[in-house]
């Protein structure tokens, strides 16, 4: 059983491999499509554009671990199936539940080397290209320090706590310093773009001098951070770039800052769940092997595999989107869709098994 458990696992190991080399070459080419249309601050050249690509490479492989891990097992076990072998297998005893174990094995180990990896070599490769970035592109008056966004301007600090899809951000403070001393601190709920200019809104303001500090409250207020709108969401660390101590640091200051911490406790969660995940992807392709039976040729076959994990994907984004709107527990957000997903892959077991 040792030499069937190495064999079944190296053939989905191999096509894993293959899978991910493929996925990760195709949305390296997007990247840096992407990177190549800010090329036109002096500081972010075609050189810095590449650096940033190969820094970030190893983030966006362990970004596409999961669906690497569906195809992989698709054409692993469809492989194993069109050449009769799995059908061999169970005529010399092997039971179906014995094949799957085999496999939840094999996914337990990638998912492990997929959370370390993440955690040792794409996370703090993924900061340190998104950093020397946003200093390239801020003409190097952004800050890698700190959670949030931290942009110097002279004299003036501002750090944005969020940045929002619509280019809107939250949580903004700005310091200002005068002679090395804190002379004002500003705080506004949100900031928005108006008529091409920014906008603070709910704003709270605080005089800091020699004499009395004073203090007052401000519903609108124009605003120059001094960073061009259209860079601010490319300075943007997002939470997904962070490795899990790296999130649970910044959680931790963002409740001292009395800042809402949600999208990194869901960034968070995420993370832990992701091996969880990347064992319901290989999972998946059991009964996606078994229902096509043998005769579907290759094509096929990853048709059928991107189909049911875009699907999946699409699921997962839009449970997401509903636990952030509905207030769910972040933990309760990125594990569900998992769950479901395993009642699913058992629901479709339990009916092969008992045909």
């Amino acid at each position: 059983m040792l030499i069937v458990d190495r064999y079944i696992g190296s053939a989905l190991l191999r096509q894993f491999a293959n899978a991910l080399a493929a996925l990760l070459a195709i949305f390296t080419v997007i990247n840096l499509t992407e990177e190549l249309r800010l090329t036109d601050t002096p500081a972010y050249g075609v050189g810095q554009v590449f650096a940033f690509i190969l820094k970030t490479m190893p983030a966006e492989a362990h970004r596409l671990i999961p669906a690497a891990a569906l195809l992989g097992a698709v054409l692993g076990l469809g492989q194993l199936q069109s050449q009769n072998e799995i059908v061999a297998l169970q005529a010399a005893g092997v039971s179906l539940a014995r094949l799957i174990r085999t496999i939840v094995v094999t996914a337990g180990l990638l998912a492990g080397l997929g959370v370390a990896f993440g955690e040792v070599v794409a996370a703090p490769l993924s900061q340190q290209a998104h950093r020397q970035r946003a200093l390239a592109l801020s003409g190097f008056r952004s800050l890698g320090t700190g959670p949030g966004l931290w942009v110097r301007d002279g004299s003036r600090f501002v750090n944005v706590g969020l940045v929002h899809s619509n280019d809107s951000l939250e949580n903004v403070y700005e310091f200002d310093f005068d002679g090395g001393e804190l002379r004002r601190v500003t705080y506004a709920h949100s900031a928005v773009l108006r008529d091409g200019r920014w906008v603070l809104d709910d704003v709270h303001e605080s005089v800091l001098g020699e004499g009395d500090p004073s203090a007052r409250q401000i519903a609108t207020k124009p605003w120059d951070p001094g960073v061009d709108p259209r860079q601010l969401r490319s300075l943007w660390l997002r939470p997904e770039d962070l490795s899990m101590a790296e999130l649970k640091r910044t959680i931790e200051a963002l409740r001292r800052q009395r800042q809402n911490p949600l999208s990194y406790e869901l960034a968070f969660w995420q993370a832990v769940s992701a091996p969880l995940y990347a064992v319901v992807m290989v999972l998946l392709a059991v009964p996606l092997v078994l229902v096509v039976g043998r005769g579907v040729r290759i094509g096929e076959r990853i048709v059928v595999g991107a189909l049911v994990g875009l699907g999946f994907q699409l699921f997962q984004q839009t449970f997401t989107n509903v636990g952030l709107v509905s207030g769910f527990p972040p933990m309760v957000t990125a594990f569900t869709p998992a769950f479901l997903g395993l009642a699913a892959v058992a629901a479709l077991l339990r009916r092969e098994m008992t045909q």
